[in-house]
């Protein structure tokens, strides 16, 4: 008796192309860092805002974003060396600064701001 094999062989063709086909469905972990690492440059590099959500400042007064207000805090002394930003605005030194600043954002947003570049560390165990 012959058996007739285009079953078997469809089969043995079948399971691993629906393999393939099941693992390229998902994005993978790579591919979902490199595009969270590339929207982050993209927002990193634009300044327009009025509000500067990786250091819970106003953007015009951002002391790491930008080179020319680091030039004048240090210039005026207002730099702390330990954490490298104005001392006006590092809130490990000084944490009721940070209160200042998140009411200037509550009294234009009426919400809380964001959550700082820091606090999002802290919370993913400094991953980012």
């Amino acid at each position: 008796m012959k058996r007739n094999r285009w079953p078997t062989v469809l089969i043995l063709w079948l399971i691993p192309a629906g393999l393939l086909a099941l693992a390229g469905c998902g994005e993978s972990a790579r591919a979902k860092r490199t595009r969270a690492k590339a929207a982050q440059a993209a927002h990193a590099e634009d300044h327009s805002a009025w509000w500067c959500a990786e250091h819970g400042v106003p953007e015009e007064v951002c002391g790491l974003c930008s080179a020319k207000v680091a030039k004048e805090a240090k210039a005026k002394g207002d730099w702390c060396g330990k954490h490298d930003r104005p001392d006006s605005q590092c809130f490990t030194c000084h944490p009721d600064l940070k209160e200042k600043f998140a009411a200037q954002y509550r009294a234009k947003y009426g919400k809380e701001p964001p959550p700082t570049e820091d606090e999002q560390k802290e919370k993913t165990g400094g991953k980012t």
